[in-house]
């Protein structure tokens, strides 16, 4: 079979390249994560990496079971899928154990899903990761802070994931962005375009002057929250804030019931009350929540806030709704795109609804949101709309001309996990809390296999100067820091102005950045590598292994050398300039950018200079074994566990020695080896447990991966010796 085939898939240049290296940081680190953006083909990549004798575990969200399926049949591979809203709940007992060879492969689609390690999901992920080989799948794996991006690492890494340096991320990160990889058979994406609809700077005034609502027993201050809330439903729709207030409408006269019968109520007390569309079934408050003596004083709070959101909400019926306006925009749309379909995205059910209200009339409209799908004529499957909205995407019939549909009004449920790119047009209905989200929302459109050459999208702003959402915005921050309320990241109300210093990592970028200048030598004849020759009169003795590297000498502004090695099966660049040996990216593709200078002579001293440098760097790590050290030292767990060691190996009897010193050896192994996060929680029970000592080092010796992290005698394939003026 074909290396680029898979089953009746055939691999892209840029997919086969992907399995290449993610095999090797697997290899290496026991997993990778795999985030090019969305529409790159990350599906198929990811069953590449699994054989087809084995059966892989794939993990992702429910509603991507059927297409993992498809993929999997179309791969002639095996997967056993588990959904994450299963492990929500707990279900991992049912799964299979781990593959104790360390073969085992976990898929983990949409890995973002897992970015809180103190939930039930994540403990419940670690535990079917453990020893097992894993592969991370997301475009967006930070949302808000790079400690999340360290937490899904950790499945695999433990501790280690937050002292990676930037070679590491490098190598088992995998990043391709779409705006340098028009090779990949994505279409280009267009800038943002804006629309606007009607000013009108009342509502939000009114939101803001709104008194805090009162809480439930359990629950803190939310009036910021509550506030920032409703003015993210107001800048998506009017339908959206309406059904917001009627449900602070109805929650209040639940709270006002409960208080005047003397309870005080928590969250899940509240609950008994059934808030309906325009009614709120009420319970017997003595019943569900305790009597409080501070109900009397709290009712005022309560009836203060129902008051003035039943003003609002008045106010609000005797003006004009914007969300005519907004429809109009989307109407304009269609006619300056005639014939292309649109998927047009939402936060909110509520705006949804509303908008397909004002559109189904237009025809060939739908509307899907977590509720179900209609069309004009009423209800149909969610799979049936989407059909009709993407026939060629779904492989499925081509509707008739009066099932077709051609604009798809959708919560962001689509945004993850399927293909529309029959359509190529995505407009904003509003803006997500993280910028994340945009991208899922332009990848479900923009993939490979489409066939437009362009993706357009559209934003429609909120009914508001952007003199006011400023200002608006300011307000909302200033209120969140006095009321010591931290949110991380949301999506501006005027744009895209969003601060992502703190969501991207340079070093997958370079590495992308390396790659291509590799790629452009490979593809052009006059290039640093089609100079390298074998220096004959280079000392065997100055290699760390029989093989002699080939070289290059170059003129450059500066002295140094970059040089291809070997560290078994996997292949390093090594930077070398007067600030030493580095493994960084940075530096590699800073001296990378010099090698397009003329050639000069080939000098072998400078050769066997740079050799020599990089055997006695290598030798170092391997004697002190430093690689296995940092490993370890990151987890105090381990070191506590390390030491104990050591103090039951200097107590034990002479003729004990033997035994314990080989148990003690195994243990010592195991923590030195690679570890997840289920590890190392394990090893954390285990230091609380009361057992003795060999029991507890022949537990410790099965928790460690059987490939320990140590480094390899390593081999100089290749050297481009930098030469400048001066002396190196």
């Amino acid at each position: 079979m074909n290396s680029d085939s898979l089953g009746s898939i055939v691999l892209r240049p840029h997919q086969s390249s992907a399995v290449g290296r993610l095999r090797s940081a697997i290899d290496e680190f026991g997993g990778a994560l795999l985030c090019d953006q969305v529409g790159m083909g990350k599906t198929f990549v990811a069953l590449a990496l699994g054989s087809s004798s084995e059966r892989a575990i794939v993990v992702a969200p429910a509603v991507l079971r059927e297409m993992w399926s498809r993929a999997a049949e179309s791969a002639q591979r095996s997967i056993e899928f588990v959904s994450t809203e299963s492990l929500s709940r707990g279900g991992v007992s049912d799964k299979p154990g781990p593959d104790e060879s360390g073969d085992g492969l976990l898929i983990v689609d949409e890995a973002h899903h897992f970015r809180n390690p103190s939930t039930k999901r994540y403990d419940a992920l670690a535990r079917i990761a453990f020893k097992r080989r894993v592969l991370l799948l997301t475009a967006t794996p930070i949302h808000n802070k790079r400690r999340e991006l360290s937490a899904i690492l950790s499945l695999f890494l433990g501790s280690h994931s937050d002292a990676l340096s930037a070679s590491e991320l490098a190598r088992l990160v995998v990043r391709r962005e779409k705006n340098l990889s028009r090779s990949y058979g994505l279409p280009e994406i267009e800038s943002p375009r804006f629309r606007e609809i009607d000013h009108d700077d009342d509502i939000p005034r009114m939101l803001l002057d709104l008194p805090p609502p009162l809480p439930p027993r359990d629950a803190g201050d939310g009036g910021v929250l509550l506030q920032h809330s409703l003015i993210r439903q107001w800048a998506s729709s009017d339908a959206a804030l309406q059904r917001a207030l009627l449900r602070r409408l109805h929650r209040a006269t639940a709270l006002t019931a409960a208080l005047e019968s003397g309870t005080y109520p928590s969250t899940s007390e509240l609950s008994a009350w059934a808030a309906g569309e325009d009614c709120v079934q009420l319970a017997f408050a003595e019943i569900v929540a305790p009597r409080s003596a501070l109900a009397d004083d709290l009712i005022s709070t309560v009836r203060s806030h129902a008051d003035r959101v039943a003003a609002l909400l008045q106010t609000m019926k005797s003006l004009p709704t914007h969300d005519i306006a907004r429809a109009a925009v989307i109407r304009a749309i269609r006619r300056d795109h005639a014939g292309i379909r649109i998927v047009a995205f939402s936060q909110y059910a509520d705006t949804v609804d509303a908008l397909f209200k004002h559109l189904a009339p237009d025809g060939r409209v739908a509307a899907l949101t977590g509720r179900g799908a209609r069309v004009s004529g009423g209800r149909i499957s969610r799979i049936d709309a989407i059909e009709r909205f993407t026939p060629e995407a779904s492989k499925s019939r081509k509707p008739s001309a009066a099932e077709e549909v051609t604009l798809l009004i959708t919560t962001d449920l689509l945004s993850e996990g399927v293909n529309l790119q029959d359509a190529a047009v995505v407009v904003h209905l509003d803006l997500p809390w993280t910028p994340a989200r945009m991208e899922q929302r332009l990848g479900r459109v923009a993939r490979m296999g489409s066939r437009h050459e362009r993706v357009f999208s559209y934003v429609i702003r909120p009914p508001a100067s952007a003199e006011a959402l400023i200002r608006l915005e300011r307000v909302l921050r200033d209120k969140m820091t006095e009321s010591g309320i931290v949110v991380d990241s949301f999506q501006s109300l005027t744009g895209f102005s969003v601060d992502r210093s703190e969501t991207e990592t340079n070093s997958p970028r370079t590495a992308e950045a390396i790659n291509a200048v590799l790629q452009s030598w490979v593809s052009c004849s006059f290039t640093p590598c089609s100079r390298l020759q074998f220096p004959s009169r280079l000392s065997r003795s100055a290699t760390p292994s029989p093989s002699l590297p080939f070289s290059a000498t170059l003129s450059a502004e500066i002295n140094g050398f970059l040089a291809l090695c070997s560290i078994g099966a996997r292949h390093l660049l090594v930077a070398g300039d007067e600030n030493g040996l580095s493994l960084d990216p940075s530096r590699i593709l800073r001296l990378m950018h010099m090698c397009e200078s003329l050639e000069s002579a080939n000098e072998i001293a400078r050769v066997e200079s740079a050799v020599d440098l990089i055997a006695r760097h290598f030798r170092g790590l391997e004697a002190t074994g430093a690689a296995s050290r940092a490993e370890s030292t990151t987890s105090p767990s381990r070191r506590s566990a390390l030491h104990r060691i050591g103090a039951i190996t200097s107590r034990s009897r002479p003729h004990e020695r033997a035994r314990i010193a080989s148990l003690a050896a195994r243990a010592r192994a195991s923590l030195l080896s690679r570890m997840g996060v289920h590890a190392e929680r394990q090893l954390e029970t285990l230091a609380a447990e009361s057992i003795d000592d060999e029991q507890w080092m022949r537990c410790v010796a099965e928790l460690g991966h059987s490939q320990a992290m140590y480094v390899e005698t390593v081999d100089v394939k290749a050297i481009l010796i930098l030469r400048s003026d001066t002396k190196l």
